[in-house]
């Protein structure tokens, strides 16, 4: 961004006389960078396929990776390291250029700067990151010659950064502080919501939520809140809370941008990757090439009339779930709902209940088994204050997506294989999942609770703060639906009822949906966006072949006029095939499916 200076030039009239004056000043312009504005950093690091940002990255600058190679046994064995370069800079380009060469154990390069066994390929060798932008790019380890005996080398590459100067800023979408936007979750005014911290055994305390520092989304540390049993009066500051006290146990998601990857699903950018996200309570506005204005409707709903094509890859798009309840973020039920009282799975495969009858926390047994009529309805009714209601496909995705980022887990998480569909459970590492139907593996001496270093692995944080039960359990009906549908009525529900419903509690998807038009998502909803998608059989399913999305081989099926009910994270039993990027769909009747609690409080 360059600086300079105005000269002014004044015409003076004195009498009938005309004279021009000329106020000249002679002087030196100083050019310099701001150093302390240039700011680029490594933002994700993936090892051979596996996210591995938290731990390969420097934690202090961000500005190393230190990785050592899977073992290259094999000529033509590759290990891959996949980074991304991002610019925080405003005002400056970024030109970025790699060089790679042998070292010694001491780090100094080595007189025998080329190797007679591995050859290091960087890709691409140089690349320009614009401000407020990031690149990706590979470095590739590959064996061309076998050994006879274990070698260990060494390698380093520079990646030499130089400023390029700018017109103009750079359009802040990427804070330099990542957290500094944070939305302060919204615990309501009723009362009820008590904010609380929870470690990593499981212990949950109160907190004061005005002067504590109860979450910090940089650290994968998301707020967690809690609503009591009627009869338990509210604890002190600093005070344990005992599980047998609690409810029902959420967390907060806060309003947030991401950048899109895969608008159009016929031509998807990559697979499997950490989704960039941006904290901000402000709706996005189009920016061609920065920002896409949600696709929303004129009641703030989404599908139908909206339209994608106006957002274009690349670009950075507010969420829709925090649009249609015009909110600065949501609370998620923790786990999956529970039947209060049941004490085993049959007593919990209730047809029928009340909004009395939710629960949620761990080791509860998954109320499944009523139409979705039923479900939307008591998640409706359990606190209106807050503005309870039954998830969404959209505010799923809100989940899954944030998951999936710097500020989650950023991988596949664990399923829960607990075959007594109880809640907060996660398979042991030994377990077999790569099968379908799970044989074996499913019951209770194959799977570890929630606050357990194995459980942990089933958290969308990959800690206890985290959201569970997203991949397995049971599949989790969502109020989502195809409009118009022949069969909507086998939930419960008539096409007038669902007309009548306020339409930031539904996702409704356009009419002519069929089990393969993924083209119909709605943008966010973790559903289109998982491209690309194929067809395989899969062992103990009957039928033609199956959708299987490019995200770790979730089960995809889009729903229809005869299955016109989304649900959402498979079965304990489905095996690899669950997962919280996982989408089925049914027609809403009363089977093995339950539900799960959101809490959208405004004031």
């Amino acid at each position: 961004m360059k600086k300079g200076i105005i000269i002014a030039l004044i015409l003076m009239s004195i009498g009938f006389a005309s004279i021009t004056t000329s106020l000249v000043i002679n002087g030196t312009i100083k050019y310099g960078y701001d150093r302390d504005e240039f700011n680029v950093i490594f933002s994700e690091a993936i090892l051979d396929g596996e996210v591995r940002s938290e731990d390969l990255i420097d934690k202090s600058t961000k500005q190393s990776i230190t990785f050592t190679t899977k073992e290259l046994s094999k000529q033509g064995d590759r290990s891959i390291l996949e980074y991304q370069v991002m610019n925080n800079s405003k005002q400056y380009d970024a030109s970025v250029t790699i060089d790679c060469k042998r070292v010694d154990e001491s780090g100094n390069v080595s007189e025998t700067q080329t190797s007679e066994y591995t050859e290091i390929i960087p890709s691409p060798e140089s690349l320009t990151v614009k401000a407020q932008e990031s690149r990706k790019g590979t470095i590739t380890v590959e064996l061309k010659k076998v050994s006879t005996k274990d070698i260990e080398e060494k390698f380093k590459c520079n990646l030499t950064v130089n400023p390029t100067e700018r017109e103009e800023e750079g359009k802040t979408y990427i804070a330099e502080d990542l957290c500094e936007s944070v939305a302060v979750p919204n615990l309501g005014t009723d009362g009820k919501l008590i904010p609380v911290t929870i470690d990593e055994k499981g212990t949950i305390t109160k907190v004061n939520a005005e002067t504590s520092d109860w979450y910090n989304y940089c650290e994968k540390k998301w707020a967690n809140a809690v609503i009591l049993n009627d009869t338990e009066t509210a604890p002190a500051d600093g005070e344990t809370i005992d599980m047998n006290k609690i409810e029902s146990m959420f967390v907060w998601i806060p309003k947030y941008k991401y950048r899109l990857w895969n608008v159009n699903v016929t031509e998807p950018l990559y697979n499997a990757h950490s989704i960039e996200i941006v904290f901000d309570t402000k709706d996005t506005e189009n920016v061609e090439g920065v920002s896409c204005k949600t696709p929303m409707n004129d009641d703030n709903s989404q599908g139908l009339s909206g339209d994608i094509k106006e957002c274009s890859n690349g670009e950075y798009m507010t969420h829709p779930a925090f649009i249609s309840f015009d909110v600065d973020g949501f609370w998620v039920g923790k786990f999956e709902t529970g039947y209060k009282g049941a004490n085993s799975a049959e007593n919990a495969n209730q047809s029928t209940g009340t909004s009395t009858n939710i629960v949620v926390k761990p080791e509860e047994y998954s109320w499944r088994g009523a139409k979705v009529k039923t479900f939307f309805e008591v998640a409706k009714g359990y606190n209106t204050n807050l503005d309870s209601h039954m998830m969404k496909n959209t505010e799923w995705g809100a989940v899954a997506y944030l998951s999936h980022s710097i500020f989650g887990t950023n991988k596949e998480i664990t399923i829960n294989n607990n075959n007594q569909f109880k809640t907060g459970y996660a398979a042991l590492p030994s377990t077999n999942q790569q099968t379908y139907p799970g044989e074996s593996g499913d019951g209770p001496e194959f799977n570890t609770a929630w606050n357990t270093a194995n459980g942990l692995t089933a958290s969308t944080t990959g800690n206890t703060t985290g959201v569970y039960d997203m991949s397995g359990g049971t599949c989790e009906y969502m109020a989502s639906y195809v409009a118009n549908a022949s069969a909507i009525t086998t939930s419960g529900f008539t096409i007038q009822d669902l007309s009548k419903i306020d339409s930031k509690y539904l996702d409704v998807y356009n009419k002519d949906s069929t089990i393969r038009l993924y083209s119909n998502m709605i943008l966010g909803d973790a559903t289109g966006e998982m491209g690309p998608f194929n067809l395989r059989p899969i062992a103990g399913m009957n039928g033609s072949n199956k959708g299987i999305n490019s995200w770790y081989n979730d089960y995809s099926e889009f729903v229809d006029a005869s299955y016109p009910w989304f649900n959402r994270g498979g079965n304990y039993s489905h095996g690899y095939l669950s997962g919280q990027l996982n989408f089925n769909r049914y027609n809403g009747d009363a089977v093995e499916h339950g539900f799960r609690l959101v809490l959208a409080p405004t004031i």
